[in-house]
C-alpha cells in the first residue's frame, strides 16, 4: 500500500514536472520565433544593406559613365528640362518672317530693293519712346546691289543703334579632327579673309554685310549651332575664333546689345573649351509671336507691338531648318532657333553637360543612399522614400543646373525603380521565409491545422473569439503508466512518453484530426476543427483503432527494454462544443470546451486497457459502419444519470 501511494505521489510529481516543462516550452515559442526570424532577416541586415548599396552604386556609376543609355537619356532629360523651361517662358521676342505671303507680294527677298528693309527699320523705330530694344536681321547682305537701295539701308542703320545683322561662316566640313587651324590675318571680319575655327570645323570664309553697312551695325555669326551625336541641336557657340580674335554669334551679339541698351551687364554662360554651351529650348516651332513682313511694312501691324522687344527678321524657308529635341517630329526654322538660343541666354538656361565622371559619382551616391534608406522600411514606406528621394534628386539636379551644368537623369529614374522593386521583392520573400520559419517553430508546440487557421496574410495572428461547432473529440491515455513511473528513472519514462506521443501525433495527422494538447501521459484530439472535415466521426474512430493496433509495437519495445507493458485507453464523443482562442491577450489556447469534451475525457477514464469507449450518440451516427458491443452504463463525473457506453471492436464498412 505504501509502495502504491509512493508511486502515485511520484507520478503526480512527474506529471507536474511535465506540465511545468510544457509551460516553459510554450514561453520559449516567441523567443525561438524571433531567433528564427532573425535568421531570415539577414537578407536585409547590415551586411546585406552595405553590400547592396555598394553594388547598386557601382551599377549606377557604370551605367552613367559608359553612356550606354545616352540616347534614351537625352530623350527623357530633354523632355523634363524643356517642359520646365516652356512653363517658365515669358518671352518678349518677336519674329517678322519673310513668308510665302511676303514672297507672293514682293518676290524673293534677294531681288528686292534694300529700301524695303530700310523702310522696315524706320517704321519699327518711328516712336522714340517705344522702339525695339534690338532689331536682328538674319539676311544675307554680303554683296552690294543697287546703290540707291544700299544707301537707304546704310542711312537707316546709321540713324539707330539697335541694329544687328547676321554673318555666315563658310565651313570646311572635311576638317573635324579637333585641330585648330593656323590664323593668318589682322582682323576678325574683313578681307582678305583669314582662317578660323568653329568647334572642330575650320572656317574658310565669313560672309559679312557689305563694307558700308558693316561699318554701321553690329554683326554676329548666325550659323553657330552645335549638333549632338544623335543629330539634334542642343548647343550653340557663344563665339568663334577668327584671326586671333573672337567673333560673337548672332544670338550672343543681340543678347549683349539688349543688355547694354538696358544699362545692364551681360552674363557669360559656362562654356566648353570650344566656346560652346548647351541650352534649353523654351518654345516649339511656330510658338513665338510671328508677323508677316508685308503686313508690318504696309502698316497693318501697330509698331508699338514691338516696343522694348527683341525683333528678329528673316526667312522661313524649308532649307533652313533644324532637328530639335523638344519637337522631334518637326523641324524648326533657323530664325526660331535663334530666338530659342537668345531666350536661353536671357533667362540663363544655359550650361555645359556635366562630365561623365561627375555624373557617375553623383548618381552612384544617391542610389547607395536610397538603397540604405529603403533597407529597413516597409513596402508602403519604401514607396514614400522613393518619391522623397526622387524629389531630393531632382532638387539636386536643379542646383547643379543652376551652377551651369546639365545632368541626364534617365539612369537615376531607372535605378530608383529597380531598387524600389528589388527592396519590395526581397522583403516579400524574406517575409515568406520568416513565416515558414515561425511555422516550423510553432508546429513543435501547436497543431499544423491550428497554425493554418491562425495564419493570415503571411502572419500568425491570434484574437480572443470562439464559435460553436459540431466536432468529434478523442482522448487517449497510457494504461500502466503508474507502474512504469515507480520502477523506471525519469529519463527512461520521458523516452517512453515521447515515443507514445509521437505515435499519437502521427495517427491523428493521418486522419486529418487536430492534436489539441498533451496532458501528461494523455492526449486530446479534435476532428472537424479548425479544418472542416467530412465524416469526421468515422475518422476519429479509425484513428482510435489504429492507435490501439500500433500500441502493440510500443508494448513490445517496453517489454524488451524495460520489462513493462503499455496499452492505451481511448474515449470518443461527438456533439456541439465551443471552439476558438480562449484565454487573455497575454496568454491563450486554441482549444475546444464544453460537455462534449468533458464526456470524451470521462469515457477515456472509464476505458480499460486496449478499449475504445464511445457514447450512444456516437454509436448511432456510425450505426452499420462500425462493430460495437454494449459496455455498460457508467456514472460519469458531472452527469446526473448513468451514461450508456459502447466498446468499438472494428469497422464494418468504410466509405
Amino acid at each position: 500500500m505504501k509502495s502504491l501511494n509512493k508511486g502515485k505521489e511520484e507520478l503526480k510529481r512527474f506529471r507536474q514536472q511535465v506540465m511545468e516543462r510544457t509551460k516553459e516550452e510554450r514561453l520559449v515559442i516567441r523567443r525561438k520565433a524571433r531567433q528564427s526570424a532573425k535568421k531570415w532577416n539577414r537578407l536585409i541586415g547590415m551586411q546585406h544593406m552595405f553590400i547592396g548599396a555598394l553594388v547598386f552604386g557601382l551599377i549606377t556609376g557604370v551605367l552613367s559613365y559608359s553612356g550606354v543609355l545616352e540616347e534614351a537619356d537625352h530623350w527623357v532629360s530633354d523632355g523634363i528640362y524643356h517642359m520646365i523651361a516652356r512653363k517658365q517662358s515669358n518671352s518678349y521676342i518677336r519674329i517678322i518672317s519673310i513668308d510665302e505671303k511676303t514672297v507672293k507680294k514682293y518676290g524673293e527677298y534677294e531681288e528686292w530693293s534694300r529700301e524695303k528693309t530700310a523702310k522696315l527699320i524706320r517704321q519699327l523705330n518711328q516712336w522714340e519712346d517705344n522702339t525695339p530694344s534690338v532689331i536682328g536681321l538674319d539676311l544675307d547682305y554680303s554683296e552690294e546691289k543697287d546703290p540707291k537701295g544700299d544707301q537707304a539701308l546704310v542711312e537707316a542703320c546709321s540713324d539707330y543703334k539697335n541694329i544687328c545683322f547676321s554673318a555666315h561662316a563658310v565651313l570646311d566640313e572635311n576638317t573635324k579632327d579637333g585641330r585648330q587651324p593656323q590664323t593668318a590675318g589682322q582682323s576678325a571680319i574683313g578681307k582678305p579673309l583669314e582662317t578660323g575655327v568653329m568647334g572642330e570645323r575650320r572656317i574658310e570664309e565669313i560672309r559679312k554685310p557689305f563694307d558700308q553697312l558693316f561699318a554701321q551695325v553690329t554683326v554676329g555669326i548666325a550659323n553657330s549651332t552645335k549638333d549632338s551625336e544623335d543629330g539634334f541641336v542642343r548647343g550653340a557657340f557663344f563665339s568663334v575664333q577668327m584671326g586671333g580674335a573672337k567673333i560673337d554669334s548672332f544670338a550672343t551679339a543681340i543678347y549683349k546689345m539688349h543688355r547694354d541698351n538696358r544699362g545692364k551687364e551681360y552674363t557669360i554662360p559656362k562654356l566648353e573649351e570650344d566656346q560652346s554651351f548647351q541650352f534649353t529650348f523654351s518654345k516649339r516651332s511656330q510658338e513665338y509671336t510671328t508677323y508677316s513682313f508685308v503686313d508690318v511694312l504696309e502698316g497693318r501691324i501697330d509698331p508699338t507691338a514691338f516696343g522694348d522687344c527683341i525683333v528678329l527678321v528673316g526667312e522661313f524657308t524649308e532649307d533652313m531648318t533644324f532637328r530639335v529635341p523638344n519637337q522631334r517630329n518637326t523641324q524648326m526654322y533657323e530664325l526660331e532657333m535663334q530666338a530659342n538660343i537668345l531666350e536661353a541666354l536671357l533667362e540663363q538656361r544655359t550650361g555645359q553637360e556635366a562630365s561623365k565622371g561627375f555624373m557617375a559619382v553623383f548618381f552612384a551616391f544617391f542610389m547607395a543612399m536610397f538603397f540604405i534608406a529603403t533597407s529597413y522600411s516597409s513596402d508602403k514606406l519604401t514607396i514614400v522614400i522613393a518619391l522623397l528621394m526622387s524629389v531630393i534628386q531632382l532638387f539636386a539636379c536643379w542646383i547643379v543646373n543652376l551652377c551651369g551644368y546639365y545632368v541626364n537623369i534617365l539612369v537615376a529614374i531607372i535605378m530608383f525603380t529597380v531598387i524600389t522593386i528589388y527592396s519590395m521583392v526581397v522583403r516579400y520573400f524574406a517575409a515568406i521565409q520568416n513565416q515558414y520559419a515561425m511555422e516550423g517553430v510553432f508546429k513543435k508546440y501547436v497543431d499544423e491545422n491550428i497554425i493554418t487557421a491562425l495564419g493570415k496574410d503571411g502572419r500568425i495572428e491570434a484574437h480572443i473569439g470562439v464559435v460553436s461547432k459540431d466536432i468529434a473529440v478523442l482522448f487517449v491515455d497510457i494504461r500502466g503508466f503508474t507502474s512504469l513511473s515507480e520502477s523506471l528513472p525519469p529519463e527512461q519514462i520521458v523516452e517512453i512518453l515521447n515515443a507514445y506521443l509521437e505515435l499519437v501525433a502521427q495517427v491523428i495527422a493521418k486522419y486529418q484530426g487536430t492534436l489539441d494538447k498533451f496532458i501528461g501521459d494523455a492526449a486530446m484530439a479534435v476532428f472537424n476543427s479548425p479544418i472542416d472535415l467530412e465524416d469526421y466521426e468515422f475518422r476519429a474512430v479509425c484513428a482510435a483503432l489504429e492507435l490501439c493496433g500500433k500500441a502493440s509495437n510500443l508494448n513490445e519495445m517496453c517489454k524488451k527494454e524495460y520489462g513493462k507493458q503499455v496499452t492505451f485507453g481511448i474515449g470518443i464523443q461527438c456533439g456541439e462544443a465551443v471552439i476558438g482562442n480562449i484565454g487573455c491577450e497575454m496568454r491563450m489556447d486554441y482549444t475546444a470546451i464544453g460537455d462534449t469534451v468533458n464526456t470524451a475525457a470521462r469515457l477515456e477514464g472509464a476505458a480499460s486497457s486496449g478499449q475504445i469507449l464511445i457514447s450512444r450518440e456516437m454509436m448511432q451516427r456510425l450505426r452499420g459502419r462500425i462493430k460495437t458491443r454494449f459496455a455498460g452504463e457508467y456514472t460519469l463525473k458531472g452527469k446526473r444519470h448513468a451514461v450508456p457506453t459502447y466498446a468499438v471492436e472494428g469497422i464494418i464498412h468504410a466509405e
